[in-house]
């Protein structure tokens, strides 16, 4: 079994929405009901596992930047 380790604080910057495409700082972390832990933003309350951390994305490459060269890697 892998163990992964997220590293999470308050002023870090997540991407929330349903494209995951809108900007948000991280104000609080807090728990839910189930023990969950949750972030509070400027856009509302979300659950910690449901957002993309912006610090984990790889550099400024956009989705279509990041398949073509995926595909480059593939086809060599």
């Amino acid at each position: 079994m892998k163990k992964f380790v997220i590293e999470v604080k308050v002023g870090d910057e997540i991407e929330v929405g349903k494209f995951r495409n809108v900007l948000t700082k991280i104000k609080a972390i807090e728990f839910d009901e189930h023990g969950q832990p949750v972030v509070v933003t400027d856009k509302g309350k979300k659950k910690l596992l449901s957002c993309r951390l912006s610090k984990l994305n790889p550099g400024a490459k956009t989705p279509k930047e990041i398949l073509a060269d995926a595909r480059r890697k593939k086809n060599k």
